[in-house]
């Protein structure tokens, strides 16, 4: 993991929105940092003592809740971490400050709100495009040997300029997208079962993040990967160049795409919430074109597919029956 990753997690750790997985990978990081008596020290702005205490209670706090027999090792190795220095070095990988001196943060957030999608520019001269309801943190300055960002939530676009000495990596949700320079889209909703790749130019590299022994899964154009979670296992289909991030261009195309997906993708287009009270309509696909329609007519349209009817409750929700 580099720095840039590690100060992400970090951050999320102690702000309290970290998933298990985030904290794990944070925890196992630290156990290799321990051994490891070069690593560099950061000032910043909390004393020490400070530092010490915080990370002790949180580290601690976050383990009795895990399995009782591994409770005790990790109690362990957090008297190990009583130093000033191991401390510092910690808290140097979340705040780049000086002594009780506050800079500017060196990560940005970006956040598209639910209706509305947004163009980020990265300072290496790439493009990414964020759809409706999503969130980026990436880096003012791009250091090091690799360029990467995190797609906290959401669906990005990325058109991103080839560097062949510098990798572009994505960390989303489980995944790591590897490429050098070329155009690809990812989707990663928290209420999406899968995460999907499409390659639309070039060539993308998928991994799942903690089977790091497994080699890279190569996308060419075309091709998407998709990965359940729970499953932690890659598929690749093929799609056409049409359905691949036509949200951009504010148009919408589905190819044999879960039903309840597409409702999904209509609530953060039109910033609705939509209750779904039919029995069995989780399993149905379909494949639909869409531009730019009012939702009454998208509905309509569905529900005389896929037999449903449906009532807008109020302003903000939809109710299919």
């Amino acid at each position: 993991m580099t720095q840039e990753y590690i100060r992400l997690l970090a951050r999320k750790f102690f702000e309290g929105t970290a998933s298990e997985e985030e904290k794990q990978l944070l925890h196992e990081w630290y156990d290799r940092l321990i051994e490891d008596e070069t690593s560099e020290t950061v000032f910043t702005e909390s004393s020490a003592a400070e530092i010490r205490d915080r990370m002790h209670t949180n580290l601690k706090s976050w383990q009795e809740q895990q399995n009782p027999a591994k409770r005790f090792g990790w109690v362990r190795r957090l008297t190990a971490w009583s130093s000033a220095a191991a401390a510092v070095i910690i808290i140097g990988f979340l705040l780049w400050t000086n002594e009780r001196r506050p800079v500017e943060s060196d990560i940005r957030l970006v956040q598209a709100p639910l209706g509305k999608t947004i163009r980020v520019n990265l300072p290496d001269g790439s493009h990414i495009w964020l759809n409706a309801g999503s969130a980026l943190t990436y880096p003012i300055a791009f250091k090091g040997k690799t360029r990467e960002v995190v797609l906290r939530e959401g669906q990005a676009f990325f058109d991103i300029s080839r560097d062949t000495t510098r990798p572009f990596i994505v960390h989303a949700k489980t995944l790591d997208i590897t490429v050098l320079g070329t155009s690809f889209d990812v989707k990663a909703y928290e209420n999406d079962p899968d995460i999907k790749v499409t390659v639309k130019t070039g060539k993308v590299g998928v991994q799942v993040r903690d089977k790091p022994g497994q080699p890279a899964l190569m996308l060419l154009p075309a091709e998407q990967a998709v990965v359940v979670e729970k499953a932690q296992k890659i598929h690749v289909n093929e799609i056409s160049k049409p359905a691949i991030a036509p949200w951009k261009d504010n148009r919408m195309v589905f190819e044999d795409e879960l039903l309840v997906e597409v409702l999904h993708a209509l609530e953060r287009k039109y910033n609705q919430h939509i209750i779904i009270e039919k029995e069995g309509l989780s399993s149905e696909k379909i494949s639909l074109t869409l531009d730019n329609q009012p939702m009454p007519d998208v509905l309509k349209v569905l529900g005389f597919s896929k037999n449903f009817n449906y009532s807008q409750l109020n302003d903000s929700t939809v109710v299919i029956k």
